[in-house]
């Protein structure tokens, strides 16, 4: 913008009547940043193109649900792919080996 624009700006707007506004306001919204491995990076914005969203969208998913832990999520009912029980089953088995 030039001197000229800035000006014509700061006049409207010194000139609007700001009496009937409504300010919106969201909860604030901190960011958590963290570093992952490379092939856990693909794989999560793997899933995150498979389902249409944002991987940032993802992660807080993840999250909301871990912390959630089983007082929200105990004996619901969910559905998941046989390939992705089968590869939890299989972490697992390597997690305590």
């Amino acid at each position: 913008m030039n001197a000229e624009a800035d000006l014509a700006s700061s006049t409207v707007l010194a000139s609007t009547d700001w009496s009937g506004a409504v300010v919106e306001t969201r909860p604030a919204s901190i960011v958590h940043s963290t570093r992952l491995p490379a092939p856990l990076s693909e794989r999560l914005e793997a899933e995150a193109a498979r389902r249409g969203i944002t991987p940032s969208a993802l992660i807080r998913e993840y999250v909301e649900a871990a912390l959630a832990g089983p007082a929200v999520t105990g004996d619901a009912t969910v559905t998941l792919r046989l390939a992705d029980l089968h590869r939890a089953i299989d972490q697992l088995a390597r997690d305590v080996a």
